[in-house]
This record gives structure tokens, sequence and C-alpha cells, in this order.
């Protein structure tokens, strides 16, 4: 099954966000965070991913986890 990948910058353009959209019963997750400067790419476990993403977000750019 295809999924759709989504991706979002945050922190003003610093860091470029790349997620699998939910589909169906599958729950969405994150599965990359790049830092736009100097093109470095950080993976791991998408519970690891999302609070890097939380701790990174500003308050009016917050990862929903409704959205996961």
């Amino acid at each position: 099954m295809a999924q759709l990948i989504q991706s979002w910058l945050i922190c003003n353009g610093r860091f470029r966000v790349q997620a699998i959209d939910g589909i169906g019963r599958r729950k969405g997750r994150i599965i990359e965070v790049e830092v736009i400067d100097t093109r470095e790419r950080f993976h791991g476990s998408a519970q690891r991913l999302e609070r890097l993403v939380r701790k990174l977000a500003t308050p009016a750019q917050r990862f929903s986890a409704a959205a996961t």
C-alpha cells in the first residue's frame, strides 16, 4: 500500500520535518528531521523524533499528537 509523505518547516525554516501520513488503521509517524543549513538528517524511532520536534517547535507550531 502506498503512503503519503508530508514535509513541513519549523523554527522559521531552520528544520524540515518529514512524516508518513496515517492511512486507515495505520498511525502517522515522523521519519526524518533535517537541518536546512547543513543538510544534516536525523533518524530514529518515531517517538524519539516526535519528542525532538516538540522541543524544537514554537508554541504556535506545536506538533499535534492527534495528527499522528
